[in-house]
């Protein structure tokens, strides 16, 4: 890897200073930094595939929210559909599109950037909104999100357009067997079976859609754990970062004076 690719892949140039960027970060406890080699061809080419899976869903989502609607790729259309059903039923009001869809938002002070998936206004509070297609709500999305408000706030001068919830949007598809209720997912490209009885002969339905909308509490202490897990992150590629000329702890940044 080149430095120029470490900086693609892992931060944002902004205003030619580069910055870690929060995904990078909390990758980390995931658990997807310690692979073992053997499992680098077949869990890694798997997460690959769910993470295109995610952005079409993201890109996807994104347009609608926007009024942009166009054809949708036909794999994720069922996950599309659940989505349209729900937001009919429970919407939110997003003051901007334009501006609070894919927002960018920058801490000076601590040193990392990253991007909002929706700001909205949720039974009248200003709050991130994180899309997902994962299978479950995981830890790492608190610190993830934690990060997110920290930063949209500090980008803020009043109070009053201060960011006070965070949520998250699940959404995902799965056939699901007729006898034992094993739920089997085809977006690892090949197709993934959870759950259920591993002797029985799956008989499968069709495809279903699935949404769950989550408030997350203990903002605080996920902030801190997001904190601590940075400096561990930074440890972890400090070779990468003293080669990077205009990485802000490299630099002398005026907006830090």
């Amino acid at each position: 890897m080149t430095v120029d690719l470490f900086k693609e892949k892992f931060g944002y140039e902004i205003d030619g200073v580069w910055f870690p960027r929060v995904t990078s970060i909390t990758a980390l406890a995931s658990g997807f930094y310690f692979l073992k080699k053997g499992d680098i061809f077949g869990r890694r080419f798997g997460f690959q595939q769910a993470a295109l899976w995610g952005t079409m869903m993201h890109e996807a989502v994104g347009k609608i929210l926007k009024g942009e609607e166009e054809q949708f790729d036909a794999r994720i259309m069922v996950s599309i559909e659940t989505f349209r059903q729900w937001r009919a039923q429970y919407p939110f009001a997003i003051r901007n599109p334009a501006a609070d869809i894919e927002r960018r938002v920058l801490d000076l002070e601590r040193g990392y950037a990253g991007t909002i998936d929706i700001v909205a206004e949720v039974e009248g509070v200003l709050s991130i909104i994180d899309l997902k297609t994962s299978t479950s709500v995981a830890k790492e999305y608190g610190l993830q999100t934690a990060a997110y408000m920290n930063a949209y706030n500090a980008m803020e001068s009043e109070s009053w357009r201060m960011c006070k919830k965070r949520w998250i949007l699940r959404v995902d598809q799965y056939a699901e067997c007729l006898g034992c209720f094993a739920k089997m997912r085809e977006k690892y490209e090949t197709a993934r079976v959870t759950g259920g009885n591993g002797l029985c002969n799956h008989q499968w339905s069709g495809v279903k859609g699935e949404i769950e909308f989550q408030e997350l509490k203990g903002y605080e202490h996920d902030l801190e754990r997001f904190f601590d897990l940075k400096e561990r992150w930074e440890w972890t590629n400090r070779e990468w970062l003293s080669r990077i000329p205009n990485y802000e702890k490299n630099i002398c940044h005026p907006a830090l004076l």
